[in-house]
């Protein structure tokens, strides 16, 4: 998703869905029942890993999830296995199995959005900064009051796009050549 020059505001303003995200049990399985009954072939599928992120205020060193994603219009639909690790997913699928767990919005200032959020009581759950790749998401508390979680993303690009790939890449051989 291209940068904008809007200021994408999720309290008071114009807040930018890009994303619904569905955690499972088993992506190979999820994906097989989204092809038979959709026809929808994911345009990436990947394992990955998150480390040193805050999960409830505390680090977590390392949490492995396997994600597919599929465009439906403007939006992705992602499913997102658990795989090891604490995480808000694994958290999700134990409380409540599997389902839509969070939506994604990107906004301009994730840390404006938070201290408003704050001001309201409304908490955190995970949350993650890449300054190298000028990256800073959230999960906000919201499941109790709205029934699903709010993940708020700061950064230029949208991630796992071909031109995040892209930016990922150029970012990396510019530290090697350093």
């Amino acid at each position: 998703m291209a940068e904008s020059n809007r200021d994408l505001k999720l309290v008071g303003g114009e807040a930018q869905v890009f994303e619904i995200s569905i955690v499972v049990r088993s992506l190979d399985e999820s994906m097989e029942q989204f092809r038979s009954i959709f026809g929808w072939m994911p345009y990436a599928v990947r394992d990955d890993e998150a480390r040193n992120f805050n999960l409830h205020g505390k680090t977590v060193e390392r949490a492995s999830m396997k994600y597919a994603l599929y465009h439906a219009g403007p939006i992705r639909i992602e499913m997102i296995e658990a795989v090891a690790g604490d995480s808000v997913y694994a958290e999700f699928l134990e409380k409540r199995g599997p389902g839509v767990q969070h939506i994604g919005i990107r906004v301009s200032d994730r840390d404006r959005e938070l201290a408003q959020l704050q001001e309201k009581g409304i908490g955190v759950l995970q949350s993650m900064d890449i300054p190298f790749l000028d990256f800073k998401m959230a999960y906000i508390d919201t499941m109790d009051l709205i029934g699903v979680s709010l993940e708020l993303v700061e950064s230029p690009h949208t991630p796992a796009e071909p031109e995040f790939d892209d930016f990922v890449k150029a970012r990396l051989e510019s530290l090697k050549r350093k």
